[in-house]
């Protein structure tokens, strides 16, 4: 298959794209089949917390999987979207409900695994100056393209018996872009992990506090915005609705990579939305309005849960964790949709519960604010292993290949295993080594391996 050689933030965006399109696809499909066995309310307990549920799960599978894989390639990807596919076909065509729940749940658990996946990628070849623009691109751009399949077949795609077929043709492409796409396959992160030294424990502990943050920002979005799936049997539109979602995100991305502060202000801000469509519900406003309010402003969070996520896993040398963000925002989405079912019947508790949640997620984030912005920069000498080792290819002039060749010699792969990992040949191989040790004057591979730890730790002293 003939490779492509696209800039790697594009190729991560397109990927994310597609990737989000199929789940999205097959998610909304499930729902729209379920709607037709169980009343609304069960539907939304099905879908938005039991599915949220299961994604997280598959998200932390992706995780642990990785995290235990270095040289992971695109097998896995692969065997996760036939797994979605297989998954997805008795979730949508099954009249037996048990059936329709079991698949559909396993589905969810591959869907959040698939989420992982193209985090992670996301994280790992695109640069921290664009990977929010990206990621806002690459989810709007499948948001446009599910409205403009919705329309298809007089607009009843989604609740047909042939939506197997596009999921089918998706999950083809896919899998041939991902194969042919060389840029779109990690690498191997630094092999300079974080170490258990004091300052890697202050990253845990500021790992932890944003991950309460998004876990109660979470909470305070879905109560405002859970609405029931009776809107969509009452005539509202979801795949319009999203267009909103698609504009929330675009805006959010480009202000996010502009500065990480004006992002995260966004996001914080976004929060007084749910009171206002708390205050509006039972008033004779159009649904269509909350729902698409409610989709352009989750966008700021969106783009907000998985960045600062993304940015620290780099930070602290463990990109599997870039989907960390969305894991613990589904958890947070699966319990405020809970809140919103249990108090459905009672609107001043719920008002009371989003309002506890709030000052709870104000108080985090004031917090995490604080430590991620306006603390000075005391990053320990592995959190800074990318820059540095950016910093060395710029000095010595090493082109983006020679940067991957040179990721995979830190984490002594033998030539063979660079070839596989990378799809070229050994002599190509041994051309860019033999370009690596002339422009860094080594005479070896263990030379310059030595030399590169050498300068590392020069720059960092413990």
């Amino acid at each position: 298959m003939k490779t492509l050689h696209l800039k790697p933030a594009f190729s991560s965006a397109i990927i994310l794209c597609l990737c989000f399109l199929l789940t999205s696809t097959g998610w909304l499909a499930w729902e729209y089949h379920l709607m037709s066995m169980v009343s609304s309310s069960t539907c939304d307990l099905i879908t938005m917390v039991f599915g949220y549920l299961f994604q997280a799960a598959g998200i932390g599978c992706f995780i642990g999987v990785q995290r235990h894989r270095s040289n992971w390639g695109p097998s896995g990807i692969h065997i996760a979207l036939v797994l979605h596919f297989l998954c997805l076909l008795p979730s949508v065509l099954s009249t037996s409900l048990t059936w329709t729940l079991v698949t559909g749940f396993l589905m969810n658990t591959v869907c959040g695994y698939i989420g992982g996946y193209y985090l992670f990628i996301l994280a790992r070849i695109t640069e921290r100056h664009e990977r929010a623009s990206m990621l806002g691109i690459g989810y709007s751009a499948s948001i446009f393209a599910s409205w403009v399949l919705s329309r298809l077949g007089g607009g009843s795609l989604y609740y047909s018996d042939k939506v197997w077929i596009l999921c089918l043709m998706m999950t083809v492409l896919i899998m041939g872009l991902i194969h042919g796409t060389r840029h779109a396959e990690p690498v191997v992160t630094s092999s300079m992990q974080a170490s258990d030294t004091p300052a890697a424990s202050d990253a845990r502990s500021l790992l932890f506090r944003i991950g309460l943050l998004v876990f109660f920002f979470s909470i305070v979005n879905n109560c405002g915005f859970a609405f029931s799936s009776a809107d969509l049997i009452e005539g509202v539109h979801v795949e319009f609705s999203r267009l909103f979602y698609a504009a929330g995100l675009i805006l959010a991305g480009f202000i996010t990579d502009r500065d990480r502060k004006y992002g995260a202000i966004l996001a914080v801000s976004a929060l007084v939305i749910p009171f206002i469509l708390l205050s509006l519900r039972g008033e004779p406003v159009s649904s269509t309005l909350f729902w698409a309010l409610n989709y352009f402003t989750f966008g700021f969070y969106s783009v907000y849960r998985i960045i600062v996520f993304s940015d620290h896993a780099e930070d602290i040398g463990a990109l599997e964790l870039a989907g960390l963000g969305l894991l613990i925002g589904r958890l947070g989405d699966a319990a405020g949709e809970a809140v919103c079912l249990a108090c459905s019947s009672a609107p001043l508790p719920l008002i009371c519960l989003t309002a506890l949640f709030f000052f709870i997620s104000v108080f985090l984030f004031f917090r995490v604010y604080r430590l991620l912005y306006e603390t000075p920069n005391t990053i320990p000498p592995a959190m800074d292993a990318q820059a540095f080792f950016h910093q060395y290819a710029a000095q010595h002039d090493l082109s983006q290949r020679e940067c991957e060749v040179f990721r995979l010699l830190l984490d002594e792969k033998s030539n063979p295993e660079i070839a596989e990992l990378l799809f070229v040949s050994d002599s190509t191989v041994k051309y860019h080594i033999h370009n690596l040790l002339k422009k860094t004057g080594c005479r070896n591979r263990v030379d310059l391996i030595r030399t590169y730890s050498a300068a590392f730790h020069s720059q960092n002293p413990q």
